[in-house]
């Protein structure tokens, strides 16, 4: 952590917008293949399970990560784990172009997913060991946000509308892998270690991590937090096929609907925590969680009534056949 001596305003930006701007580019590269992955499974002939996959075996591999990479971060340096991870998952990002199948896919997404669990509790430590302790939430909560604002805000426009510039989805990854690069390069030179690791103090009383169970709050977060992501990494997935395959929306509008996930994030995980530092984190917490069922709900519904009317349109074909002309029948059938 920055002592007070230490501390300088300049830096604190400097670093604060630095790794804001690495986690936006982490989840953009996390999140790019969602809307581009209705063009790639039919070039390589994959199904919704091979999307579902892809996308599990970078969260699993990024679990595993943070808790490794995060506590090696505290004895070798957040130096020396934030800059390889930055440029492993950009480089992997890009390399995803060149995947020619399922196998080779889920390969270079979990080891993306490793490089992508080593930076997110490096740069989360760092923005709180650079920042003014009055402003270590806020920044916090700066850098957390980018992740849905970048990642799946803007993340499906820029793959869509790329399209419509480069020669095929190969070239996307190719494009979007770029900035991490560049960013890599700048937290290089910018961020320092903090100071309990360039002067190393005396050995404190190390703990069971069993402790944190004792506290009632933790349990229950977990318990709700792994609910709420499981709804939400679903949807992230699996929205731009559910547009452009039973929406029948083109690519661009695909695209446009699906950032309204993460522009609602984004606006949320600032307005939200701002709530409840003034009424309190229970009432917020309660409605937000409510808010949010609701909303799945309702998506659910109206997911489920468009799929029953197409279901209604092919029963109907089935058992009134010869009611109805042959070129009506397959339409119904939606041949």
């Amino acid at each position: 952590m920055m002592s007070t001596s230490n501390y300088s305003k300049s830096y604190e930006w400097k670093a604060v917008l630095l790794l804001s701007l690495g986690f936006g580019l982490l989840s953009l590269d996390r999140w790019i293949i969602a809307p581009l992955f209705p063009i790639i499974m039919v070039d390589l002939n994959l199904n919704y399970q091979d999307l579902g996959n892809i996308t599990a075996v970078l969260a699993i591999a990024w679990g595993i990560a943070s808790i490794l990479l995060g506590g090696l971060s505290d004895k070798l340096g957040r130096r020396r784990v934030l800059i390889p991870s930055i440029i492993g998952f950009s480089l992997l990002s890009g390399f995803t172009g060149f995947a020619s199948g399922l196998m080779s896919l889920l390969f270079l997404r979990a080891l993306m997913g490793f490089f992508e669990g080593g930076y997110t509790p490096v740069s989360v430590a760092l923005t709180q060991e650079a920042s003014k302790v009055s402003r270590r939430g806020f920044n916090i909560g700066i850098q957390q946000c980018t992740f849905a604002l970048i990642g799946l805000g803007i993340g499906p426009i820029i793959a869509t509308q790329l399209l419509k510039v480069v020669p095929s989805w190969h070239w996307v990854f190719f494009v979007s892998c770029i900035p991490g690069f560049i960013v890599a390069y700048l937290l290089y030179r910018i961020i320092r270690e903090p100071e309990f690791i360039q002067k190393p103090v005396k050995q404190v009383e190390k703990r069971s991590w069993g402790e944190i169970f004792k506290y009632r709050n933790v349990i229950l977060c977990m318990v709700g937090l792994f609910g709420l992501m499981s709804c939400f990494f679903v949807i992230g997935a699996l929205m731009p096929n559910y547009l452009t395959d039973y929406l029948h929306l083109s690519v661009s509008d695909m695209g446009v609907v699906t950032s309204a996930v993460g522009f609602g994030g984004f606006v949320g995980a600032l307005l939200i925590p701002f709530i409840s530092d003034r009424v309190g984190r229970k009432p917020v917490l309660f409605v937000s969680f409510m808010i949010a069922i609701a909303s799945v709900h309702l998506h659910l519904t109206s997911a489920l009534c468009h799929i029953n009317g197409r279901l209604g349109n092919s029963m109907s074909a089935h058992f009134h056949p010869y009611t109805m002309k042959k070129k009506h029948t397959r339409e119904a059938l939606g041949t």
